[in-house]
């Protein structure tokens, strides 16, 4: 599922190449995860302090996964029905 910031940078300039926004708005799960690399963070981070409307996104992205993560709760299940899940999972790979 893509956020409206995502779905309205994917876009290429006129001339075909991709804008600044356009990576930034590709990097951003990454950089909300904690999967980006450190020249994609350097990347970002320099953006950011100059583009507002990608600022913004990226504290809504962050502000909504806090909110998510934080109504989230670890459940213990048997080691079987873990097991289970598993193996369906790679029958189905």
């Amino acid at each position: 599922m893509e956020s409206k910031f995502t779905e309205a940078h994917q876009k290429l300039s006129e001339d075909g190449h991709e804008s600044e926004c356009d990576k930034i708005a590709k990097l951003l799960d990454l950089m909300i995860d904690g999967e980006a690399s450190t020249e994609e963070q350097s990347y970002f981070n320099t953006h950011i302090e100059e583009c507002v409307p990608c600022f913004e996104s990226h504290q809504k992205q962050k502000l909504l996964k806090g909110l998510v993560s934080g109504h989230l709760k670890r459940v213990i299940v048997p080691e079987s029905l873990a097991l289970s899940i598993k193996a369906r999972i790679q029958e189905t790979v």
